[in-house]
């Protein structure tokens, strides 16, 4: 196990092997809080994870020290339950920024994956606990595609950095960058600027200008994505001019079939 400190901006636990980083961080959480309570973001990485997990209780697979594997730990003060999902969408801008920085250009597929030429290039799992009607603390937790240029399972059309560019990346780097970019929306939503962050995300959304095709209880549908609600809610705009909002597993997007 490594650990580190960036100007007591977080600190950085790196592990050879763990069953998952969001379950390590999760037992760790406040161990590492007593121990360096001046930092207010706890990142966790591993070079494997042998009980990976994703969202819909998938698996996430990946080939040891290729890619990169964390988990972001922050305990916010007084942020609503209702409005958690803003740290799902900082972590996903914070990817995004740093694949711009790598020359990787890329789209957010809602709720939480990070797609490069139509193939999944990460993925974000955000967990959370609460009191009353606040979060005590969440860890987000996130697989990015590095270095890893085989897969076993192709149904989600998985993709990496080095396949898309044919360079090999450093990914400990790449970590670093993710960090500060996700510390600079996490500060805004601490000071409760939500606004602009949502128009970010929302403007980076696959099928924000362009209709596409989806799935939900009553059958298939095509619309463009009009916003998501600070909740998490995806907002549709049908071509017959309906608007509809749906929350996680309630629709899927019928061309990626999820």
């Amino acid at each position: 196990m490594e650990y580190s400190s960036d100007a007591a901006k977080y600190t950085h636990i790196h592990l050879t092997r763990t069953d998952s980083t969001n379950s390590y961080a999760r037992r760790e959480a406040s161990r590492l809080t007593m121990e360096n309570p001046e930092c207010k973001i706890h990142i966790v990485t591993a070079d494997k994870q042998t009980s990976g997990r994703g969202q819909r209780g998938t698996v996430w697979q990946s080939g040891a020290g290729e890619n990169l594997l964390m988990t972001i730990i922050v305990r916010p003060h007084a942020l609503p339950i209702n409005t958690c999902y803003a740290l799902s969408v900082a972590a996903a801008l914070a990817l995004k920024e740093s694949m711009q920085k790598y020359g990787l250009s890329t789209t957010l597929k809602w709720p939480n994956d990070l797609y490069c030429n139509g193939c999944k290039l990460a993925g974000i799992l955000l967990e959370s606990d609460c009191e009353g009607a606040n979060v005590t603390q969440a860890f987000i937790g996130i697989g990015l595609n590095v270095n890893q240029t085989r897969f076993e399972e192709m149904s989600r059309r998985p993709t990496s950095m080095s396949l898309v560019s044919g360079k090999k990346f450093k990914v400990n780097e790449i970590m670093h960058s993710i960090a500060t970019n996700f510390i600079k929306r996490y500060e805004a939503i601490t000071r409760g600027n939500l606004n602009e962050l949502f128009d970010e995300y929302e403007k980076s959304l696959m099928g924000h200008d362009t209709p596409l095709l989806y799935r939900d209880t009553n059958g298939e549908f095509t619309a463009t994505v009009e916003g998501v609600e600070r909740d998490g809610r995806i907002l549709l705009r049908c071509t017959d001019g309906e608007l509809r909002n749906y929350y996680f597993k309630e629709v899927e997007n019928v061309i990626l079939g999820y």
